[in-house]
């Protein structure tokens, strides 16, 4: 299988198992991490972990796969790949946490810089890798990687195509974390732990505030907020935070 799925409580891990080509995505694995993500909607899943099997996380898209489409036809397959993956990604209904050793390249880093918190083994290596081989950089990376480092730096990744060790990487803001291999997958399900305890309505509201955070005027966001605070007011987690706030407690959310 292209793609193992593996669960931990209500974390759902979904292991990219191509190991013999870096992981890269061809349309099989693409559709089943799809089909994972739908399924994450219903299946009591709270958060999600993506990391890959073997020496790396991901290599990218597998440039075997687009064939030899050209044109409209290489645009059209670009909607259904790379453009389709981010946008689940970053609309996903529960958080996401990447889990990146070794390379983690194309939309590899897409995925990665899409995810709600990215943690890093100390022997990752991030690199854009588009321009170099006359492609566009694509899946959204032209938009999310400037906006987590600064024009300037994504301009050495982007049109360079320089390579960024992890520590490098979390200096830069790119990434929450960095940690030794051996402790990575521990480190990523503590992540997706901590998420899942939070009242989840919460959650989603903050996500999505973040999410579109450089696109929307501060008149929207006040707003928003209000709004998101005025229904999660009316929630058995909200009681239950003021309540635990009071009596000094740890809170106990249900999701309600």
């Amino acid at each position: 299988m292209v793609l193992l799925v593996e669960r931990t409580g209500s974390v759902t891990h979904l292991i990219l198992n191509r190991p013999d080509a870096y992981n890269a995505i061809d349309a099989d694995l693409r559709d089943e991490m799809l089909a994972a993500l739908d399924a994450a909607e219903s299946d009591g899943t709270t958060c999600v972990v993506v990391r890959g099997a073997g020496r790396g996380f991901c290599a990218g898209m597998d440039l075997r796969a687009g064939g030899g489409n050209r044109g409209v036809d290489l645009a059209h397959a670009m909607r259904e790949s790379s453009s389709r993956l981010t946008e689940r990604f970053l609309r996903a209904p529960v958080p996401i946490v990447a889990a990146v050793h070794g390379a983690c390249a194309g939309l590899g880093l897409t995925l990665a810089l899409s995810a709600d918190h990215c943690v890093a083994a100390d022997d990752a290596r991030f690199v854009a890798g588009f321009v170099s081989r006359s492609l566009v950089p694509d899946g959204a990376v032209s938009l999310l990687l400037p906006r987590l480092v600064g024009t300037a730096r994504a301009r050495r990744m982007l049109l360079f195509g320089e390579e960024i060790s992890a520590v490098q990487a979390l200096e830069w803001g790119m990434i929450g974390e960095v940690i030794g291999p051996a402790e990575l997958v521990e480190r990523a399900q503590q992540r997706a732990e901590a998420l899942s305890a939070l009242p989840r309505h919460v959650v989603r509201y903050t996500r999505s505030l973040l999410s579109r955070s450089f696109d929307i005027g501060w008149e929207t966001v006040l707003f928003e907020e209000q709004l998101a605070q005025g229904v999660v007011s009316t929630s058995d987690d909200y009681a239950e935070g003021a309540a635990a706030f009071f009596e000094r407690r740890t809170p106990r959310f249900t999701g309600h």
